[in-house]
């Protein structure tokens, strides 16, 4: 982990896309069988990113945008099918670097969440037969397909973390770039807190494109969709 951390250091990050990943597992369904579901949207390296996975998350988000009281046309539609394409070759992308740095989940916590989440936790225990139907009916997924995106959800969560620890600034760090930017440290304690916020989301910023030139050049990233 920590040779890979190293070799990684000045290049690491695909989290800013985070707010998708974390959420990503828990996502409904309203799957279509547009392009025959076989078709793919993209890949990375020689894992596939098919049209089906790419519905079912966009009309997800669509969903919720419709709930907010947003309308929802073809326009936005596009771009939020463009969005969501990202989004899932970043958790690929995180995938493999986890594999990559020798994490992994596993099968105990993939039953201990699914034990535990009220969906399918009934009366203290899980009834085999409603959470089979429930995850059907709900996330048009078999039982498989939905622990096996639970458990990529959970593995790149963890791979996020073990970047946002590597990446923490320091005390030191924030104060010297207070003053670099500012000519002094006035008013530094008062705007610490969000200025060190801007300097970590620049940080990581700078280094996103970095990991992506490194990573493609070990691994292939390409896209298919057509908007």
């Amino acid at each position: 982990m920590i040779s890979f951390l190293i070799k990684y250091k000045k290049i690491i990050l695909i989290i800013t896309l985070a707010f998708f990943l974390g959420s990503i597992v828990y996502l409904g369904a309203n799957a279509y069988s547009r392009s025959g579901g076989a078709q793919i949207a993209a890949k990375v390296g020689s894992q596939s990113i098919s049209y089906r996975q790419l519905y079912r998350v966009t009309d997800e988000r669509a969903s919720l945008l419709r709930n907010q009281g947003l309308e929802v046309d073809e326009q936005i539609l596009s771009f939020l099918r463009q969005q969501m394409l990202a989004a899932l070759i970043s958790e690929e992308v995180l995938n493999q670097a986890a594999h990559q740095a020798g994490l992994a989940v596993a099968d105990y916590e993939i039953a201990y969440d699914i034990s535990h989440s009220p969906l399918f936790n009934q009366g203290g225990h899980v009834n085999k037969v409603a959470y089979e139907n429930a995850i059907r009916r709900t996330y048009h997924m078999t039982p498989a397909e939905f622990e096996e995106q639970l458990r990529r959800g959970k593995l790149s969560n963890r791979f996020r973390q073990v970047l946002y620890a590597y990446y923490k600034l320091t005390p030191a760090e924030i104060k010297h770039s207070y003053q670099e930017q500012h000519g002094s440290l006035k008013d530094f304690d008062q705007n610490k807190r969000d200025f060190a916020e801007q300097l970590l989301d620049t940080k990581m910023g700078t280094a996103q494109q970095a990991f992506f030139d490194q990573f493609n050049q070990n691994v292939t990233i390409k896209t298919f969709l057509q908007d």
